[in-house]
């Protein structure tokens, strides 16, 4: 466009040059003067419009370059948080494998445990008729003497309750300081045997 412009001054100034050559250089002088400041308003309006048209260039590549650093900062959240996802999942798939073999091991233990409550359930229904008939002297032992013992009590101290005929009497006795023969001679004579 520029071009265009210093070529149109360019004819402008031999069609001067030509006028003063013809003689009528007044008034051709005029009408080249007026086209020539045409010209120079044209070049001004063409030099306004090109910074103005630079402006707005420089103004759309700010814009763009800060959408591309947005867009940029924005892919490297996001890459930090595909990142920490993935450590999360690697993490979870570590904990699902211990869990698994957890499970398994503790499956292994409950079969070893079935295995073994099945044998101490065989061996108790051998021991049944001892523990029935061990239960029936502990129940005809507790008719007869009407003791109640408190089985929390340390050695070598003996507690218990003994329900009598008329009221219920607190036993304590330290067996260190008596005889075996002492404590059962002594537990005997609470029992009433008038039957």
């Amino acid at each position: 466009m520029m071009n265009e412009q210093m070529q149109e001054m360019e004819e402008v100034s031999k069609e001067l040059l030509k006028l003063l050559a013809a003689g009528g250089a007044g008034n051709l002088l005029k009408r080249s003067l007026d086209k020539q400041e045409k010209m120079f308003n044209k070049l001004l309006d063409t030099q306004l419009t090109a910074a103005q048209l630079v402006k707005d260039l420089l103004a759309t590549e700010e814009k763009v370059a800060q959408k591309l650093l947005a867009g940029e900062e924005e892919m490297q959240t996001s890459l930090q948080k595909v990142l920490a996802m993935e450590e999360a999942l690697q993490r979870a798939s570590e904990e699902d494998t211990s869990l698994r073999a957890d499970s398994s091991a503790l499956r292994k233990e409950l079969e070893e445990l079935r295995a073994e409550l099945g044998r101490l359930q065989d061996d108790m229904e051998d021991d049944t008729g001892m523990v029935n008939s061990a239960m029936y002297i502990a129940q005809l032992y507790y008719k007869i003497s009407r003791l109640d013992w408190d089985y929390e009590c340390q050695h070598p101290q003996i507690k218990g309750i003994h329900h009598g005929p008329a009221i219920a009497q607190p036993i304590n006795i330290d067996s260190s300081q008596h005889s075996k023969c002492f404590v059962s001679d002594y537990l005997w004579s609470l029992v009433d045997t008038a039957w």
